[in-house]
């Protein structure tokens, strides 16, 4: 079982450690229908759509993204 000060204290180094990255992603994968976008996104005509991922890595917000958009689809 998990202590929660340990967790809490994991929750808080990880939000310490956290950096903004940026994840492209074409126009067409992303899906605007009303619901919240969960990251702060930028486009410009033609190109593809900036999101904005606080994140560890550059790994885990393109992960991040994908999840995002998987559940679009859904």
């Amino acid at each position: 079982m998990n202590n929660p000060h340990i967790e809490a204290a994991r929750a808080i180094e990880r939000a310490k450690n956290l950096q903004e990255f940026l994840v492209f992603r074409d126009m067409a994968d992303i899906v605007f229908d009303g619901a919240p976008i969960p990251y702060d996104i930028n486009h410009v005509m033609g190109g593809p759509v900036e999101l904005r991922v606080p994140a560890i890595d550059q790994a885990e917000a393109e992960s991040r993204v994908d999840a995002w958009l998987k559940g679009q689809r859904a």
